[in-house]
C-alpha cells in the first residue's frame, strides 16, 4: 500500500529530474560556463560555437537512433545514458584541448537526446493527473535553474574545471533519483516504443491500403509542415539559449553574467504548468500563438540588452516559452498518432540547433547582436509553419 501511495507523487519527479541530467545540465549547463571558460582560456566566440555545434549533433544522433528504430528506449539505455551523461560533465574538466572537449560534448549530446526521448515518450503513459506531465517538463527549467545557481554561486570561488565537478556530482545525485523511471526493460518485439508507451491507447498499426488513404496522406503531409516548423524552432530558440549569457557578460560581469541564466531557469520550470493550463483554456493553437509570439519578442528585447533589466526579462521570456513550445508541439505530434513523434519531431528540432550555432560560428562570431535577429527571424518561421501544421493535422484546438 505505502508503494501504491507514493508512486504517483514520485514518478513525475523521476521524470524531471531524468531531464534536468539530460538538459538542465548535461546540455545546458555549457551555457553559464562558457563566459568563464572563454575569459580563462582566451578563446574567441568561434571555438565555443562549434563545441555547441558538435553537442547538438550528438544530440540529434541520440533522437535519430531511436526515431529509426536502431535503438530501444529501454531501461538499459536509459540508465545507461544517466551515467554517461554525468561522466561527460565531469571529462570536461580533464584538459581544454578542443578536440578532446568537442569528443566529450558529441558523447554527452548523444546521451541527453536519449534520455530526453525514453522520458517523453513515456510521459503520457505515466500521467496519472493532467499536471504530471508539466512536472516532468518541467524539470529541464529546474535543471537550468541549477545549472545557472552552481556558477552564479561558486563561480567567485572555484575555477571552471572545478564547477563542472560541481555540476557531475550533483547531475550523480538527480540520476540517483531518476534511476526508477518506469521504463520497460524491453520493448516487446514488433512494438513501436510509441504503442509501448501507449498500449491501451491507439494503435499505430496500418495496412498498405490504409497508408494511401487521405487521411494518412494528410497525416504525413500535416508532420511534414510540423516537423519543418520545429526545425526552424531549433535554430532560432538555441542561439538565444547558447549566446544569452555571453550577451550579459559585458552589462552583468563574467560570472554575474549567470544570473540571467537562473532567471531563465526560474522561467522554464513554470513555464509547462502554465501553458498546459493556457492551452486547456484557450486551445492550442492560440496557445501555441501567443507561446511563440512571447518567445520572438524576448529575441528581439535581447539585441536592445544594454541594461540589465531588459536582460532580465529577455531570459525570462525565452526561459518562458521554450518548453512551452517543444511540450505544445510533441502533443500536436502524439495526437496526430503519429508512432515515435517525440524522437522523430526532436530529431528535426536537433538538425535545427546543429545549424543555428554553426552559422553563428561560421558568420556571426563577432556579431551576437546580429544572431539574435537572425534567431527572431527563425522563430517567426517556424511559428507559422508549426500552427500550419496543427490545422492541417486536424488537432484538437
Amino acid at each position: 500500500m505505502p508503494d501504491s501511495i507514493a508512486r504517483p507523487s514520485l514518478t513525475p519527479i523521476r521524470g524531471a529530474l531524468g531531464l534536468s541530467v539530460a538538459m538542465g545540465m548535461g546540455r545546458f549547463f555549457y551555457t553559464p560556463a562558457l563566459p568563464l571558460m572563454v575569459a580563462a582560456l582566451h578563446w574567441s566566440s568561434a571555438p565555443g560555437a562549434w563545441i555547441a555545434t558538435l553537442n547538438y549533433v550528438g544530440y540529434f544522433i541520440g533522437t535519430l537512433v531511436i526515431a529509426q528504430g536502431w535503438v530501444e528506449p529501454n531501461r538499459f539505455v536509459y540508465r545507461l545514458s544517466l551515467i554517461v551523461s554525468t561522466v561527460g560533465l565531469a571529462a570536461v574538466a580533464l584538459t581544454p584541448n578542443l578536440i578532446w572537449q568537442g569528443g566529450i560534448r558529441t558523447i554527452a549530446g548523444i546521451a541527453s537526446g536519449l534520455i530526453f526521448v525514453c522520458v517523453t515518450q513515456r510521459i503520457p503513459a505515466n500521467s496519472r493527473k493532467p499536471r504530471d506531465g508539466g512536472i516532468s517538463y518541467g524539470g529541464v527549467g529546474f535543471g537550468i535553474l541549477v545549472s545557472g545557481a552552481i556558477v552564479l554561486v561558486a563561480g567567485s570561488f572555484a575555477d571552471w574545471r572545478q564547477l563542472w565537478l560541481i555540476c557531475a556530482a550533483v547531475s550523480a545525485l538527480f540520476s540517483i533519483i531518476a534511476w526508477k523511471w518506469p521504463i520497460p526493460a524491453r520493448i516487446p518485439p514488433h512494438t513501436t516504443p510509441a504503442e509501448a508507451a501507449e498500449p491501451t491507447e491507439t494503435t499505430t498499426d496500418h495496412s498498405p491500403a490504409d497508408a494511401s488513404t487521405p487521411f494518412e496522406a494528410n497525416r504525413r503531409r500535416a508532420m511534414a509542415i510540423l516537423s519543418t516548423g520545429y526545425f526552424f524552432q531549433g535554430g532560432g530558440y538555441i542561439i538565444i539559449g547558447t549566446y544569452l549569457v555571453v550577451l550579459a557578460g559585458p552589462v552583468f560581469g563574467a560570472t554575474a553574467a549567470a544570473s540571467t541564466w537562473l532567471i531563465a531557469g526560474i522561467a522554464t520550470a513554470v513555464s509547462p504548468l502554465t501553458w498546459s493550463a493556457v492551452a486547456a483554456r484557450i486551445g492550442t493553437v492560440k496557445a501555441l500563438t501567443l507561446c511563440y509570439c512571447l518567445q520572438v519578442f524576448g529575441g528581439l528585447l535581447a539585441v536592445f540588452g544594454s541594461t540589465p533589466i531588459v536582460l532580465i526579462i529577455a531570459a525570462a521570456l525565452f526561459g518562458f516559452t521554450f518548453i512551452g513550445v517543444v511540450m505544445m508541439t510533441i502533443g500536436v505530434g502524439t495526437q496526430m498518432g503519429v508512432a515515435n513523434a517525440s524522437a522523430k519531431l526532436t530529431s528535426w528540432y536537433s538538425i535545427g540547433q546543429i545549424v543555428g550555432p554553426a552559422i553563428v560560428a561560421a558568420a556571426l562570431s563577432e556579431h551576437i547582436a546580429a544572431a539574435f535577429i537572425a534567431s527572431a527571424i527563425a522563430l517567426a518561421i517556424a511559428m507559422a509553419l508549426t500552427l500550419v501544421g496543427v490545422l492541417a493535422g486536424n488537432v484538437d484546438r
